[in-house]
């Protein structure tokens, strides 16, 4: 009788192996490779304490003229707001922006500014169109250049004077 080995099933099992172990370690070099470039950052957000309100404004639809007061009622100091507007009636949403730097605001500090369609006033902005709705969005700077808008939006329907 003649016995028969069977030394391919081994070697099949080992080159298996050496596989699967060279597959993990590229795996694994690549991930480490990745991590080097990739490194988790901390995620900027605005604190939760900044807002700003509108605490009166008076638009004239006539002249297209809007006087409008904000005012910092947050925890914090604001660099600067974002004014939306938007020229539809039962509007939630600004669409065209009016001011896109706003003024830097201290907490509890109030500020009145003017839009106006004709541009005469010493120092308005140029407003057209007759406005529904407006809404303000603070922001802060991180690093003094980059902004980081807030969640908070003041929000107001505006009716004609």
């Amino acid at each position: 009788m003649k016995i028969v080995s069977d030394k391919k099933g081994v070697s099949e099992i080992v080159s298996y192996v050496l596989l699967i172990s060279i597959t993990f370690a590229v795996a694994g070099l690549v991930y480490s490779w990745l991590m080097f470039y990739v490194t988790p950052g901390k995620e900027t957000k605005c604190d939760e304490g900044v807002s700003l309100t509108i605490r009166g404004y008076n638009y004239n639809c006539i002249n297209k003229s809007l006087n409008l007061t904000i005012q910092n009622r947050g925890l914090f100091d604001v660099d600067g707001y974002l004014i939306r507007v938007n020229n539809q009636s039962g509007s939630d949403i600004g669409v065209y922006i009016l001011n896109s730097t706003g003024k830097r605001m201290n907490t509890s500090e109030v500020y009145t500014d003017v839009y106006s369609e004709s541009n005469k006033l010493s120092g308005s902005k140029i407003l057209k169109g007759t406005i529904k709705f407006i809404e303000i969005q603070p922001f802060v700077r991180q690093n003094g250049t980059s902004e980081i808008y807030c969640e908070s939006v003041a929000k107001q329907v505006i009716v004609c004077a």
